[in-house]
Formats: structure tokens, sequence, C-alpha cells
């Protein structure tokens, strides 16, 4: 098993609060993935630890003078969530402190970073290092290391500066240990690598005791990929091209395409690919194929981040529900004055079929990921598509149900499978005593209706009601 260095960082956090006040939670139901449904329970929390759990009846806990008591009777209490894609860098008008308030607020106590250069994330890095109760727990890979030509350059509209660039001659182990130096949980790999270099990259990680991610190369086969040793895949991006009828006949023109005799930005040459093979690879799907890598990811433990909410986002068209909408009053001035102009010229445009039919795609990839027992971690993308740190989560959620899932394994995906992602499953994703104290207390049951994650009465971070 892979346990990367950041956890020494994590367990100085865990322990660097200094917390004296009890906060104890009574006559509550608690829901996790891997227990069953407890009724009529107390919890005691102490300095981001939950130190208690006991029938309510039996009162076993004495009180004292300051401890902070919460009745939660006719409540559920869930574990904190998480937001396993996110980019805190993206849209720099948006800034890491107004996204974490909106994380919080919405029960998301753990975030991952899937994309950012460090020098434009270290002040996230800091501010949730100095004011931990004011931030959701920060795991980040830095920047996306890519090929030639780089996908998020800076240079070009819509792909802002997310990346880093490698060859044949980048030192790569140098690479990593800098990047481990910056505190990066995990690493995230990119589409135009070439064969040789996400290779390498894999393996220098596994000697880092480092999980990889990652958008499958343009220039490889999944299966090879998997081989290598890939942790994590984001969006089921590229999947069809490894489903299509003509795989490996799309793999050696996309080899070509490469080549890049035009010299396009990697922006340009990465969409030119997709147009001309992802919509042929959707019309030309080979079942049996298709369930036979999906049944590979799952023997090889490749955990999937979907995110149907970017997936969906031209399809669906959240942003042109005024409910939605009113999310983005909790934006910088700016950032929602741009995001409600533009989503309501394009929902005045009409729906791409393309848009559809991804959609279609998305969701049944999504069915057979749980059909096969893939591991799959809720993640949104958010900003990106107006998907509003936080809220976007819940959105995810009652996706991953609409495509097959119960409500209690979507909640499994953003609670479980992301500790267990980073090995933190002892310390993470469950309401158990001795694991910390991030907890979300709801109105109403989430498995009942998954839409009542959205039901909070209270949000627990690192042991304390989070307090917008």
């Amino acid at each position: 098993m892979r346990l990367s260095l950041f956890v020494t960082t994590f367990f100085l956090l865990l322990f660097s609060l200094h917390v004296s006040s009890r906060v104890i939670i009574e006559n509550t139901t608690l829901i996790d993935a891997e227990n069953l449904e407890r009724a009529n329970m107390t919890l005691v929390l102490h300095e981001d630890e939950i130190v208690y759990i006991g029938k309510t009846s039996l009162k076993e806990i004495s009180f004292l003078d300051d401890d902070i008591v919460i009745d939660a009777t006719g409540k559920f209490i869930i574990p904190g969530l998480w937001d396993a894609h996110v980019h805190l860098t993206f849209i720099p008008e948006l800034d890491y402190q107004t996204a974490y308030k909106l994380f919080l607020k919405n029960g998301i106590t753990s975030i991952r970073d899937t994309g950012a250069v460090i020098k434009k994330l270290k002040p996230a890095i800091k501010f949730a290092k100095e004011n931990p109760l004011k931030a959701p727990r920060l795991f980040y890979s830095g920047p996306l290391i890519d090929g030639i030509p780089r996908v998020y350059k800076g240079s070009e509209p819509g792909f802002p500066e997310l990346s880093i660039e490698i060859s044949d001659d980048t030192d790569k182990g140098l690479l990593v240990d800098n990047l481990i130096q910056e505190g990066v949980s995990f690493l995230k790999t990119y589409e135009m690598l070439t064969p040789e270099d996400f290779k390498e990259l894999q393996e220098i990680a596994e000697k880092r005791n480092l999980r990889v991610t990652s958008h499958i190369p343009l220039s490889m086969d999944l299966i090879d990929a998997v081989d290598a040793g890939l942790d994590g895949m984001q969006h089921i991006r590229n999947l069809e091209l490894a489903c299509a009828e003509e795989a490996g006949d799309m793999l050696t023109k996309r080899k070509k395409l490469l080549e890049n005799k035009d010299a396009l930005p990697g922006s340009s040459l990465r969409s030119k690919i997709h147009g001309l093979q992802r919509p042929k690879a959707l019309k030309n799907i080979n079942e049996q194929r298709c369930n036979e890598v999906i049944k590979y990811l799952a023997s090889n433990n490749v955990y999937q981040t979907p995110t149907l909410t970017i997936n969906t986002v031209g399809s669906k068209r959240f942003f042109a529900n005024k409910e939605w909408q009113e999310t983005y009053n909790f934006l910088p001035e700016e950032v929602k004055t741009e995001w409600l102009q533009n989503s309501n010229n394009l929902a005045e445009q009409p729906i791409n079929e393309s848009y559809k039919n991804y959609e279609k795609w998305s969701f049944n990839i999504v069915e057979l990921f749980n059909k096969h027992k893939v591991k799959i971690i809720s993640g949104t993308d958010t900003p990106i598509g107006f998907l509003t740190p936080g809220y976007s989560l819940h959105k995810e959620l009652q996706l991953l149900v609409e495509a097959g899932l119960t409500p209690l394994e979507a909640l499994k995906s953003a609670t479980v499978m992301p500790a267990e992602f980073f090995n933190l499953e002892n310390k993470m994703g469950t309401i158990e005593e001795g694991k910390i104290a991030d907890l979300v207390i709801l109105n109403s049951n989430p498995l009942l209706n998954i839409e009542n994650t959205t039901d909070i009465h209270r949000v627990i971070s690192k042991g304390q009601i989070y307090l917008d």
C-alpha cells in the first residue's frame, strides 16, 4: 500500500488545534457506508477526534462545565464529505477563501485539488495550514504533469496555467522530489505525455509512495496505462477510445495526429483529436470489450472519479436553473455577474446532440462501474462549468444515484473511497471512535432521498461547530 509523506503533516495538523472544550451530540442517528444505521446515539468529540460513541440511553458520560452540547433528536449524522476534484486556482477572481467557506457551509470538510501550479496554490495552502478551522482539509497534486505541447499552458482562452511540461530530458525524479517537498499528496498526469514518460513517472511515484491519478494519455492504450501502475482516472476521460470497436486503429491515428505537424497549441491539438475520435468511438462501442476493460479497472483497483456534474453540464444545464443561479450570490461580485450573464446566454442556445450522447455514455459507464465493483470517488471539477463550490458536490451525489448507485453507495463515494485513496480509511470516512471529527448533521435521512444531504443542520469540522 502507498502512504505518502504528506501523512506526517496530516497528523501534525490533527494534534495542533488545541481545542479544550468538548462537543457532545445527543439523541441522533449515525449513518456511514460501513456500519449499520445506528439510532439514539451520543458522540463526544475532543480535539478533532471522536472519543466516544454510545447509546444515549446508557448515560455513560459525565458532563463538564465547558462542554458544548447539541440535542440532535430526529436528526442524522454522516461523515464529512469530500469533493475529490476541484481546481482552486482555475478562476483567480473566485478566491480560495470564498471557496473554502462554500465547501464548509455545504458539509465538504475535505477537498482534493487535482491541478494547480504550486506558486499560485501556495496562498491557499498557507491559509489552510494557519487557519485550520476556516478551511477544509486540503489534499493537492500540484501541477498537471503534461507532455509537449501541454494543454493548460495559460496562453489560450479557457485554458489557464495549471500544468508543467516534461520531456525525455526532464529529471523526473528530481521533479517529483521537489513536489513532495511542496507537500503534494498525490500526482496528476495528463493527456499529452508519451508512454515512456508516463511509465517513468509511475515508477518514480511507486518508489516515493505516491498515488497517481490521470487523464489517460492520448498516445496510450488504457490497458497499458493500468499495467504501468495507474491508481485513478478522472472524468472517465478517453475510456470511450478504449471501448471503441476500432480501438487499435484509432490509437494508431492518434499517434499520427500527436506528431503535430501544424504546430498547434496543446489545447487545440487535444480538442482536435477529441473532436475527431470521440463521436466516432461513442457510435461504435464494443460492449464486450467495454465490459472487459471495466472489469480490468476493477481488478486493478483503479479509482474512478466520473465528475458527472461536468460531463453533463452541456446537456442538463444546471446553470439555466434559477435555483442554481441563486448559488452565484455567494460568489465574488465580478464572478457572480459574469456567471449569470453567461449562464443566461448559453441557456438560449440549442442543446447539441453530442452533449446528450455524452451524458448517456457517462451514465451507462457509471452503472457498469457499479455493477463490476469499480471504486468510485465523488468529484465535480468546480468551478469549471458554473459549478459553484460546495453546492456542486451535492449535485454530483444526485447524479450518481440517477446513474444507478444507491444513496448509501453515493455517500460511500464521498466519504470512504477518497479516504481509502489516500490510505486514510483508518482515520476518515466513517463514524467510529478514534476517527477524526468531521461530521455533517442533517435534518432528514439521506438514505431515503440523496437530496437530503443538502438539508444541513450543522457542520462539524475538525471537532468544532463550523460557523459561517
